[in-house]
């Protein structure tokens, strides 16, 4: 399940990503996500991706490019499955989560 806030067209294209994301990452069906869209740039980062026991939770900074926005969200959602799964290194998951945005990104971009 995908919750997200702010207003159109963030949430309606985070919705298709996450739909397209269920394609490839089957883990992410079963859990809930809520994306936030906010001012991050002060931070240093575009995305983040945190968890309580009952839900994911990513912040995405909502001034990004269309195609930023999309890659980012994937890269966010690669770290939900690497979370659900159990993978806890970060080099790993960094490796990971980088690698597979791009594939991902080209492919719901074609």
């Amino acid at each position: 399940m995908l919750y997200t806030s702010g207003s159109h067209p963030r949430p309606r294209l985070a919705q298709h990503v996450y739909n397209y994301m269920l394609t490839k990452e089957s883990h992410l069906k079963d859990v809930p996500i809520v994306v936030h869209h906010k001012r991050l740039t002060s931070e240093g980062v575009v995305g983040w991706c945190y968890h309580d026991d009952h839900e994911f939770t990513i912040e995405i900074e909502r001034a990004l490019s269309r195609s930023d926005y999309i890659i980012t969200l994937i890269h966010e959602l690669i770290h939900v499955r690497q979370t659900l799964s159990g993978l806890t290194c970060d080099v790993e998951r960094e490796r990971e989560a980088y690698t597979l945005e791009q594939i991902y990104s080209k492919d719901f971009n074609d």
